[in-house]
């Protein structure tokens, strides 16, 4: 991967990350990384690898192709904010699993035509 890309997958990794209000710590632990990883990629000094780049969109609530198309819009289709003063591991877990479900069901209905 050149660095320009690189550069833009980080970009909008940081950008979904502020949007839902994590530590890179937190997402870290949501995503089984370490904290150094996720401020690599955010920071384009390492590659990131699919399977991080697909646990990432999905703890963000955000597809795949997002991360890897020129698309520059900064909010997911869908989005559940984390509301609580503290926030454990495992409510970042279901949240991100929510947010999973919900765009896969908007697929759908894209799909159907609904």
């Amino acid at each position: 991967m050149n660095k320009e890309v690189l550069a833009k997958i980080g970009k909008k990794l940081k950008e979904a990350r502020n949007n839902i209000g994590l530590t890179q710590e937190e997402v870290a632990k949501a995503v089984n990384l370490n904290k150094g990883q996720i401020s690599y990629y955010e920071n384009a000094t390492r590659e990131i690898t699919i399977t991080a780049l697909e646990k990432l969109a999905n703890l963000y609530g955000y597809k795949l192709d997002y991360f890897l198309s020129n698309e520059d819009t900064t909010e997911s289709q869908i989005s559940i904010a984390f509301r609580a003063d503290e926030v454990c591991g495992d409510d970042i877990k279901i949240v991100a699993f929510a947010e999973k479900f919900l765009n896969n069901l908007l697929d759908m209905k894209q799909l159907q035509g609904k």
